[in-house]
């Protein structure tokens, strides 16, 4: 069962949300679902890059964070130009612990 969320739009967000309710031919609840649904799977991202980056993460851990694949987190991680920092020793402790 959905739980109902409740939210006071600015007259902005209001304003942007008619304009895309008619370029979409959507309901006003599925819109806002969706767009809900894009900022938070960016805003997993975004806080799983940075934990990454920081090195606070490891790679496998970020991709759960974000809730994305470990392809597509090396993409993001490509994308947004962010060095990998996975050393030979990293590498050679994936490949033992894949063989038992």
């Amino acid at each position: 069962m959905q739980k109902v969320i409740s939210i006071r739009p600015t007259e902005e967000m209001e304003r942007k949300l008619e304009r895309l309710l008619g370029i979409e031919k959507m309901g006003r609840s599925a819109l806002i679902r969706k767009i809900l649904d894009r900022g938070i799977n960016e805003e997993l991202k975004r806080y799983a890059l940075e934990l990454f980056k920081d090195k606070r993460v490891s790679l496998a851990k970020a991709a759960e964070i974000a809730d994305i694949s470990l392809r597509a987190m090396m993409d993001l991680i490509k994308e947004k130009d962010i060095p990998l920092h996975i050393t030979i020793v990293d590498i050679r402790d994936d490949f033992e612990a894949a063989m038992r």
